[in-house]
């Protein structure tokens, strides 16, 4: 069976940044671990897309504002029944875990980046389109023929002022999927609407939809209502096309 693609909206700017932050972490991963001198060209394009996002807002402070919020939502379910006292515990000291782990960090996130003249060329290079040739840059150029071992420790020397961020964002993002409940519903002609329950703080919309549609849903969503309009991309050659029929799809509306 095909998995279904899932699109999220985040209803929150924090939720924004995270996700932000989550992909390009992911693509710097997957780029480092492929090893190939134009993945890693990829990798360090992600990073300073990273770099550039978490230096623009002050992540750390968001990321705490989160767990902290999200520690004092999650100690109102302690004494519920049917918790799973043992599960709770663990959850609890990894929110404490990840919030002194960045409270404890010291200096700007970027201290290893900034004085560092090589990776300061190539980002200001990468400003421009297609900044970063040979003939632009040839000790960019002469690093990308080094045996990969060696761009690897370096692209992992850069990024590890960030683990602790990375970790954060994924449990903070982690916790606030499993919050929702999966439903199947139906947008009839395409297009769904729904309202909001005020007395909860909304962070996400999430929607899956069976790849084989060959359909995609555009979600726009407040503090009081959302919706769901599903298009018809075509062969991408031209504007997409509402959809008219009845869709069956699932929904997930997170809050925690």
């Amino acid at each position: 069976m095909t998995a279904p693609l899932i699109f999220e909206q985040p209803l929150h700017e924090r939720i924004r940044l995270l996700l932000r932050l989550e992909a390009l972490t992911q693509r710097f991963g997957d780029a480092l671990q492929a090893g190939q001198p134009y993945d890693h060209h990829e990798a360090l394009v992600s990073l300073v897309d990273i770099y550039a996002l978490v230096t623009r807002v002050d992540i750390k402070r968001e990321l705490m504002g989160e767990i902290e919020r999200q520690t004092a939502n999650l100690q109102r379910l302690a004494d519920q029944p049917g918790i799973d006292a043992s599960r709770f515990r663990s959850t609890m000291d990894d929110q404490r875990r990840l919030h002194s782990a960045l409270e404890e960090q010291a200096g700007a996130l970027d201290g290893a980046v900034r004085e560092n003249e090589f990776f300061n060329s190539v980002r200001q290079r990468m400003a421009l389109p297609g900044g970063a040739f040979d003939f632009d840059l040839p000790i960019y150029h002469h690093w990308l023929s080094q045996p990969v071992e060696a761009r690897t420790e370096l692209l992992r020397e850069w990024f590890r002022p960030l683990e602790s961020v990375t970790e954060a964002t994924q449990h903070v993002l982690r916790y606030i999927r499993g919050s929702g409940n999966d439903r199947s519903v139906t947008a009839e002609e395409g297009f769904l609407e729904q309202p909001l329950d005020s007395q909860h703080a909304w962070q996400m919309i999430r929607v899956s939809v069976d790849p084989q549609l060959g359909i995609y849903p555009e979600i726009s969503g407040g503090r009081q209502r959302f919706t769901v309009r599903f298009m018809d991309p075509g062969d991408f050659r031209s504007r997409p096309n509402p959809v008219r029929e009845d869709v069956t799809f699932g929904l997930c509306c997170c809050a925690l």
